[in-house]
């Protein structure tokens, strides 16, 4: 699996030690106000990290977590998936940080990488 650097950043493949800071950011409801709508718990968490790491093992591309390079903190996370409910258009990419990383054009630098 492709571990990616930026600046700023390292594009981490979801894994088990990702656990805390996913779920301490996806668990905020500003966070997942467009994508569930709701926080998520530590059991959906768990259950996204799994599923995350079954699509890098089928497809060899999923999520990465965004890890600060500098404080080592999960400040966020990225995807390009396969999901296939649409045959003309069967990826989809997304994004996600904490509150106090928006506005500082991290997205935009992870996405330049992967």
């Amino acid at each position: 699996m492709t571990v990616l650097n930026t600046e700023r950043l390292r594009l981490e493949p979801f894994d088990d030690h990702h656990f805390d800071g996913l779920q301490a950011m996806n668990r905020l409801p500003e966070v997942m106000r467009y994508l569930s709508g709701q926080p998520e718990t530590p059991e959906q968490t768990r259950a996204a990290i799994d599923l995350v790491k079954g699509r890098w093992a089928q497809y060899g591309f999923s999520w990465w977590a965004f890890v600060e390079q500098e404080s080592g903190r999960v400040i966020g996370a990225g995807c390009i998936q396969y999901l296939g409910r649409d045959p003309a258009n069967p990826h989809e990419i997304g994004w996600r940080l904490v509150p106090d990383k928006w506005g500082q054009g991290l997205a935009a630098q992870a996405f330049s990488v992967q």
